[in-house]
């Protein structure tokens, strides 16, 4: 079972902690993702990083249940947002071609915690914290 990560993401109204349930930092775990798992809980987020800024497209085909996606450039500031629904092989592709980081969380979560366009993550200590805009 693999190890989890503590994430913090802190909202205008409070801080929300979130679970990384795995980093997709390998080509082989980010074209698995989230194929034939478990659905996200509340906390949970999976963070993809790749090795360059591009254009990174997704989709949810053997996934049960539905995602939402924050896209990051290199600032890990968010450039883009795309939601998939469950078992879709429609691609969600971002407006941006600086993607270097994509979090995938269970639908409606970023629109929930305010997380907004222009937003930047930072990473303390095994964290992930939102710094608003």
């Amino acid at each position: 079972k693999p190890k989890f990560r503590k994430v913090t993401w802190l909202t205008d109204n409070s801080g929300s902690e979130f679970d990384i349930r795995f980093v997709a930092d390998t080509d082989k775990k980010r074209t698995k993702g989230l194929m034939y798992a478990d659905p996200l809980e509340d906390n949970e987020v999976v963070l993809f990083v790749f090795d360059s800024p591009d254009c990174y497209s997704f989709w949810n085909k053997n996934v049960d249940f539905p995602l939402s996606l924050a896209f990051l450039n290199t600032d890990m500031e968010v450039v883009d947002f795309k939601d998939l629904e469950k078992q879709s092989p429609k691609s969600a592709v971002p407006n941006s071609n600086s993607v270097v980081y994509v979090i995938e969380a269970k639908k409606g979560t970023f629109e929930k915690h305010k997380i907004g366009k222009g937003d930047q993550f930072q990473l303390h200590n095994k964290k992930l914290i939102v710094k608003k805009q």
